[in-house]
């Protein structure tokens, strides 16, 4: 099977293992292998499937590789969904739950998954991976959690350390309306430390995340009237926790919008001093740290400011993941260093999206 014809490799002197469909690839990175799974899109941002070896070139620090595994069918994946439960997703709870289950239905009989949730807790369940669909619909409805904060990094440190030992092709698919904010009484995890991790141990993240602009309110987690609080993250002198500011009490009812003659009815503020929207809006919505994991993985983000999207995102996700191309080269030297990655695609209308670099060293 798979793992034959890998470690067939080094015998057909450059030569190139094509995969055919009736094969069930089961592929992991080794000290002598550097694995990419690519994404390719049109112009317009359609997939672009069947494509073959000839229409890619790989390159490692610049220089051209020789690819010698290829295969272009579909490549099951082992995948942690973790969603945000923080209090600002409340009112749309529902539809979040929904939109993973129809993520859930679209996954393939060889693709495995556990379901996470964060807010002042981070579970993930079941206890293993499983193909069973049924037991993840009833994690969806019931094991996720209450209401809370947003210890957006530590969830996907401990998504990754989930995935750490499983063989093929890892993800992490992290749905948030957020920045982080951790809680004090657990360890600190930063953005630099999962980033670090998601280079060195091939961990693939797709983000969606959910933003009501810089006008709008979720509810008693930021906004115009009250801005998102921020969370002091440096450690003060003598080693104590990091400081938690009190969330400012949303008052109810909320000041009435105001429709202006000959806007259309848009609604405006309210006579009287404009709010400060500066910090607001630097705070409001997802945090773009998520954007460039996902980039640098080879992963998608998608940004959404109608929670109807929800599902039809979720299920996009599901549709790039089974129609990734696989490409692997024979890396020159070990030499422990962090190396440069580059997927092409001949036809220049074409881009293909994947890992932007590998750490060049055995296992």
């Amino acid at each position: 099977m798979f793992r034959v014809l890998v470690a067939a490799i080094g015998c057909l002197a450059g030569g190139v293992v094509l995969l055919s469909a009736r094969q069930e690839p089961e592929f992991r990175s080794g000290s002598d292998t550097v694995s990419i799974y690519a994404t390719v899109l049109d112009q317009t941002g359609r997939l672009v499937p069947r494509l073959t070896l000839d229409d890619f070139e790989v390159y490692d620090n610049g220089r051209r590789q020789a690819i010698t595994v290829f295969a272009n069918d579909l490549q099951p994946i082992t995948i942690v969904i973790m969603l945000d439960r923080s209090r600002s997703m409340e009112d749309h709870f529902d539809l979040v739950r929904k939109a993973a289950e129809r993520f859930v239905a679209h996954l393939e009989p060889a693709d495995r998954a556990r379901v996470g949730s964060f807010a002042n807790r981070i579970e993930i369940d079941p206890g293993e991976f499983t193909s069973d669909h049924p037991a993840l619909v009833d994690v969806l409805r019931t094991k996720l959690q209450p209401a809370g904060i947003t210890p957006l990094w530590r969830a996907t440190t401990l998504a990754m350390t989930a995935l750490k030992d499983e063989p093929g092709r890892r993800v992490v698919l992290l749905f948030t309306d957020g920045h982080d904010t951790p809680d004090a009484q657990a360890p600190m995890v930063t953005y630099k430390e999962v980033r670090s991790r998601s280079v060195a141990e091939n961990i693939m993240v797709y983000g969606i995340g959910f933003s009501s602009g810089c006008g709008q309110s979720f509810g008693g987690n930021g906004g115009p009237w009250f801005p998102r609080p921020r969370y002091q993250r440096r450690r003060p002198p003598g080693g104590l926790p990091p400081i938690q500011w009190p969330r400012p009490p949303m008052p109810r009812p909320r000041p009435p919008v105001m429709p202006t003659p000959g806007d259309g009815g848009i609604g405006r503020y309210p006579p009287g001093p404009m709010p400060d929207r500066s910090s607001a809006c630097q705070e409001a919505g997802p945090d773009p740290e998520l954007r460039e994991l996902a980039n640098v993985g080879g992963g998608g983000y998608f940004e959404l400011t109608n929670a109807d999207d929800l599902a039809e995102t979720f299920a996009r996700v599901a549709d790039e993941l089974h129609q990734q191309y696989l490409l692997a080269f024979t890396p020159e030297k070990l030499d422990g260093q962090v190396h440069k990655l580059e997927v092409r695609v001949k036809n220049s209308t074409f881009v293909a999206r994947a890992r932007q670099s590998y750490v060049a060293q055995e296992d």
